[in-house]
């Protein structure tokens, strides 16, 4: 049942009615914008790839006149010359023609197009700075085509500064036409009129330029957005008119609607054809849910790949954080917005969530064992799976979520300073003091505030959303505070650099988020034999897996098979080949990526389908210095794999704020001395116990 959806949303504007990716620009301003009403429309379709215009290299636009019923796309050739390929509705045959243009990016150039009836219409910007130190001005070119491609009219035109006085990038970002030779300029969001040879009528709002706009299919505008594709009419509703998840597509680059209710468009580098999917096709289909709360930019190809191949099961995906900023307090009330579904009785067939979040749900019996799936299944058993990930995954016994790969956050040190692996929090201290006076502790930040922050760890250590308590009056976080509080405020720490490569930083905090990562971090960093220490713990498991988001299948799911067998195609071999982020969790893929780690990394020639090597280097941001990375040997690699796979215990990649808080609150008035390492210990206990006991 489709459904309207309300939320606030920045609408992109596009020429005419073709659309390309939202703008990633960090000058892109923030534009507010009243509560927009979406009514889901969407329909699921299925893909015909179309045969490749030849003479393009890139794709940049999709346009169609529904008059003509000509199709324009635009793209590069080989040598980066502006092209258009002239086809219809059937693309039954394609005419190019050179449109004698050619981006110069070292001048910041960019272009634009729009399509009437009868022409084509090009802006180009140009980015002049006559001398280093002087401020940037832009030039304008219009240049008109007819609908075949032969050249028409040039226009240079110039844009008073006053009209453009907001904006932070004065390049053209979209241009549409807008009926009576008038076109309609988007430079960041400041709309201009003007005539088809440059002069500018006036300017309007986003909401005013959509009145100029004739429609096209029944819309005056199309957008991408949110993983969908949306129809603005002419009475300024605004319909959804594809989920691209639900039609198995990903990448979307550019699409247009084209005659008969189809859509061309270009998805992963290829061009497609989009028609509605008989019903008949998919209604025999057991559809799953899917609720998110976080970005989904690494399952959706995923997602997209699944229904597009199952012909038993199609992925819904719902994702709370749709009407959210990305941020802490987004995804925190995205979270709450799925519990409180969840609660009433709305309840998906699986989740894909942050491990906090899986522990609170967990611990009230929210979601199924993964043990019984892997049990029944004849290639992806219990023994597929790295051990050690599975001890660290498991709840009293029971798996409830799972992940594809994961990362590892460790302390490290130079073999020569330390042989203890995971060391307890006397051995760290006997060996820091018997350093000299000249070597730091880190590379930086050497401040009490940050010395406790790295040595804590974001408090991981010391909460279980499991069982709902937490152990901050414990010895080992009164350790870490007292020990913390011998070094300098951070008002009065100097924010020296120094460095464990030049032997002036003992130690170094290491995010490792690949197999082939140790080894770049050990060069980078240390340039010599290292030892991972870990952070300092009595249990001396002082080396984690880090697990962000991750799958789990509710235990009231009727579709539970189905969430399997989606979740289990994150765990195919060819998932884990290639320079991928994140530690396989499979035998087979750990194996793999392993061997890719004695190879420097390399990318898949498109022609050839060959391997093409890649200079390997590594940065130190610490000191600025970039080390050229020498391939993993095969010592180093059991040294690697055993230290993987020694560690056992799992923490969230996220950090929960309101707990962090509170230590922020309590720590700060122990750094200040208003109380006792153990005082303030208690105190934390007490608040974080009380938050806990209200979420269990």
């Amino acid at each position: 049942m489709k459904k309207l959806i309300a939320f606030s949303t920045a609408l992109i504007a596009l020429c005419g009615v073709s659309c390309s990716e939202k703008p990633t620009s960090s000058n892109s301003r923030v534009i507010n914008k009243e509560q927009v009403q979406i009514v889901d429309n969407s329909r699921i379709y299925k893909k015909t790839e179309l045969p490749s215009p030849d003479e393009l290299q890139g794709i940049s636009n999709i346009f169609y006149s529904e008059k003509s019923g000509n199709i324009h796309i635009f793209g590069t050739d080989s040598e980066g010359n502006e092209k258009v390929c002239i086809t219809d509705s059937d693309f039954s045959m394609y005419s190019y023609a050179d449109l004698k243009l050619k981006m110069d990016y070292s001048k910041n150039e960019s272009v634009a197009f729009a399509v009437s009836e009868d022409n084509i219409f090009a802006v180009i910007s140009t980015a002049v700075q006559a001398e280093e130190n002087e401020e940037i001005s832009f030039t304008y070119r219009l240049k008109t085509y007819d609908n075949s491609g032969n050249e028409l009219s040039v226009s240079d035109f110039t844009i008073d500064d006053s009209l453009l006085s907001e904006c932070l990038y004065n390049g053209i970002r979209s241009i549409r036409y807008a009926g009576e030779n008038r076109l309609i300029l988007d430079i960041d969001s400041i709309f201009l009129l003007i005539d088809t040879e440059g002069n500018v009528i006036g300017t309007l709002t986003e909401e005013t330029a959509n009145d100029y706009i004739e429609s096209a299919n029944g819309y005056i505008r199309h957008y991408v957005e949110n993983n969908g594709y949306y129809g603005i009419k002419s009475d300024k509703t605004t319909e959804k008119l594809i989920d691209f998840t639900d039609s198995g597509l990903s990448g979307i680059s550019a699409i247009s609607p084209i005659a008969k209710g189809e859509f061309a468009c270009l998805s992963e580098g290829k061009l497609y054809k989009l028609s509605e999917r008989d019903i008949a096709e998919y209604s025999q289909m057991q559809t799953i849910t899917l609720a998110a709360a976080s970005k989904i930019d690494e399952i959706q190809p995923m997602i997209a790949d699944f229904n597009a191949e199952s012909n038993l099961y199609q992925i819904d995906l719902k994702n709370y954080l749709d009407g959210y900023e990305y941020s802490a307090e987004g995804v925190e009330n995205a979270v709450n917005d799925l519990e409180m579904d969840i609660i009433s009785g709305k309840i998906p067939d699986m989740v894909y969530l942050d491990t906090n979040e899986i522990e609170k749900l967990s611990s009230k019996g929210a979601f199924a064992d993964l043990y019984g799936f892997m049990d029944s299944d004849s290639k992806y058993s219990r023994d597929e799976f790295l051990p050690n990930y599975l001890e660290a995954a498991e709840t009293n016994g029971h798996i409830y979520s799972i992940a594809p790969t994961f990362m590892i956050k460790t302390i490290a040190a130079k073999t020569k300073h330390s042989d203890i692996q995971n060391w307890n929090f006397e051995e760290f201290k006997n060996v820091y003091n018997s350093k000299s006076a000249d070597m730091t502790l880190f590379e930086s930040a050497n401040n009490r505030i940050a010395v406790f922050g790295f040595l804590s760890d974001d408090c991981n250590d010391f909460v279980d959303y499991g069982t709902h308590t937490c152990s901050f009056n414990s010895q080992d976080f009164i350790n870490i505070l007292e020990f913390s509080a011998e070094f300098p405020s951070a008002e009065e720490y100097s924010w020296e650099t120094t460095s464990c490569r030049n032997d002036t930083a003992l130690i170094s905090t290491l995010y490792i988020k690949s197999f082939r990562d140790i080894n770049v971090q050990n060069q980078s960093i240390f340039g010599d034999d290292i030892t991972f220490v870990g952070f300092p713990s009595e249990n001396r498991n002082g080396s984690v897996m880090t697990l962000s988001n991750q799958f789990a299948i509710m235990e009231d799911s009727p579709a539970k098979d189905g969430a399997w067998s989606f979740i289990r195609t994150f765990f195919r071999d060819d998932r884990y080949y290639g320079n991928i982020n994140g530690i396989p969790v499979t035998e087979k893929g750990f194996e793999i990526a392993m061997e890719e780690a004695l190879e420097p990394p390399y990318y898949i020639d498109g022609e050839s389908n060959q391997k093409i090597p890649m200079k390997e280097t590594g940065y130190n941001f610490t000191n600025g210095t970039e080390t050229e990375i020498a391939p993993m040997t095969e010592a180093e690699q059991a040294k690697y794999e055993a230290f993987v796979r020694s560690i056992t215990r799992a923490v969230s990649g996220h950090y929960d704020n309101s707990i962090n808080s509170i230590v922020s609150e309590e720590t700060s008035r122990y750094f200040a001395g208003a109380c006792s390492a153990e005082e303030c210990a208690e105190a934390i206990q007490n608040r974080v116990s009380i938050m806990l006991s209200e979420q269990s």
